[in-house]
Parts: C-alpha cells; sequence; structure tokens
C-alpha cells in the first residue's frame, strides 16, 4: 500500500487571519471569562503570542490554532489565579417533556441564556462555544481545545445538558406548543 503525503496547504498571511476570525476569537474569549475588557485583554496576548509563533506554524486550520492559543493563555492565567470551576450537573432539575428545546422563546431567553452559559465550567462552556455558537466541526473544536475529539463530543454534550437543566431551573418548565 501506497501512502501519500496530502498536498501541502497554503499559509495565508497572518494579517488575513487575523482579520478574518478577530471576531469569532473575541466571542469565544468573552464566553471564557464573562468579562468583555478580559476578554480583549486575552484576544491581544492571544495575537502577540500568535503573531510570535507564525513563522513555525504549518498554515492548517489557524482559527482552530488561533483558539487553542486563546484557550491555552486562559487556562494558564486561570491556573495563575489558582482557580478551576467544579463540575456538577443537576439531573434533579432535567425537563420533562420530549419537545422542551422546541418550546423555548428564544427572544425571551437571551440574556438568562448568556448569564446561564458563563456559569457553565470551562471545558464545557468552550465546547458548546465552539461547536454551537462558532460552528467548529468536532475534529476542528478538538484541534482548538487540544483533546481528542470523542473528548469534544463528550463535553458538548454534558455541556448542553448541564446548560439546559439549569434554564429549566431559571425559567421553570415550559410546555410544548
Amino acid at each position: 500500500m501506497i501512502f501519500r503525503k496530502p498536498p501541502p496547504v497554503t499559509k495565508p498571511a497572518f494579517e488575513d487571519v487575523v482579520d478574518r476570525e478577530l471576531m469569532s476569537l473575541y466571542r469565544v474569549a468573552k464566553t471564557l471569562t464573562s468579562n468583555a475588557a478580559d476578554a480583549e485583554d486575552l484576544v491581544g496576548q492571544t495575537l502577540y503570542l500568535a503573531a510570535r509563533a507564525w513563522p513555525t506554524f504549518d498554515g492548517a486550520h489557524p482559527k482552530s490554532w488561533l483558539i487553542r492559543i486563546l484557550s491555552n493563555e486562559h487556562l494558564g492565567l486561570l491556573r495563575k489565579q489558582n482557580r478551576h470551576p467544579e463540575p456538577q450537573l443537576e439531573p434533579e432539575h432535567e425537563p420533562t417533556t420530549e419537545g422542551y428545546w422546541q418550546a423555548i422563546d428564544w427572544a425571551l431567553v437571551g440574556d438568562q441564556l448568556a448569564s446561564e452559559m458563563a456559569k457553565l465550567p470551562e471545558e464545557y462552556r468552550l465546547a458548546v462555544a465552539l461547536c454551537d455558537i462558532e460552528q467548529l466541526t468536532y475534529e476542528e473544536a478538538a484541534v482548538a481545545m487540544d483533546v481528542p475529539s470523542g473528548t469534544v463530543r463528550s463535553r458538548l454534550y454534558r455541556g448542553r445538558n448541564l446548560l439546559r437543566s439549569r434554564l429549566v431551573h431559571v425559567l421553570g418548565e415550559l410546555s410544548p406548543t
């Protein structure tokens, strides 16, 4: 069996990647920090580190690469602050109806959803933000989070369930229409 190397990736210019991904980086940073000023600082530090490392980057998946830098920087800051959130699922608040998600009026939930999302443990919040908000594939999110894609799926599943149970608790049971 002959193995062929994949074609080389054409590496875009750093400035083009930053222009294209800046808002996405900010959204992910804001999701992680829950604070606009901290998010801006985190994005700035990420871009500084990325610019320094750009010559060694192979050009494959630049968005995931930038998000991984951002995530690693954020985790480093958390370690410095010596705090790491503990995941706590609240199974007693699970919805009783199958059509719960379809029954939510998202216009009414907006601010509450953002608030509850900010309370999710770090690894779940990042998985939900990357896959559901930024719409990265499991593989792209895995590269960004530096974990296997199965771990992304697991964290996404748990994060969605935790978010759903918190919304049920806060908003009360909604009956499907």
